[in-house]
C-alpha cells in the first residue's frame, strides 16, 4: 500500500498533458520542479509516450544537424524573390 505522500508526489498527468509538455521539457522551458518530475514519472510507465518522445528527440537531432548546412545559392536567390514579390 502506498503512502499519501507517494500518490500525491506522482499524480499521473495523463498522455495529452505529457505530450504538450514534451518539447518545453525538451528544450529546457520546463522550469516547475513539481510538472518535470511529473512528466519524467509519466515517461517512465507508458511506453506510448516513451516511444512517441524517442522518435521525435531523434527528428530534432536530425533538424539541427541539418540545419548547420547551407543551401544552395540557387535556391536561396528563388526565396529571396519569391519573399520580395510577397
Amino acid at each position: 500500500m502506498s503512502s499519501d505522500k507517494e500518490s500525491h508526489s506522482h499524480d499521473d498527468i495523463g498522455c495529452l498533458e505529457a505530450i504538450e509538455a514534451f518539447y518545453a521539457y525538451l528544450d529546457g522551458e520546463l522550469s516547475d520542479p513539481q510538472a518535470i518530475e511529473d512528466f519524467e514519472h509519466h515517461m517512465s510507465h507508458c511506453r506510448s509516450c516513451f516511444s512517441r518522445s524517442e522518435v521525435e528527440k531523434l527528428l530534432n537531432e536530425r533538424m539541427r544537424e541539418s540545419g548547420t548546412s547551407k543551401a544552395p545559392d540557387d535556391l536561396r536567390s528563388r526565396v529571396r524573390r519569391l519573399m520580395d514579390e510577397f
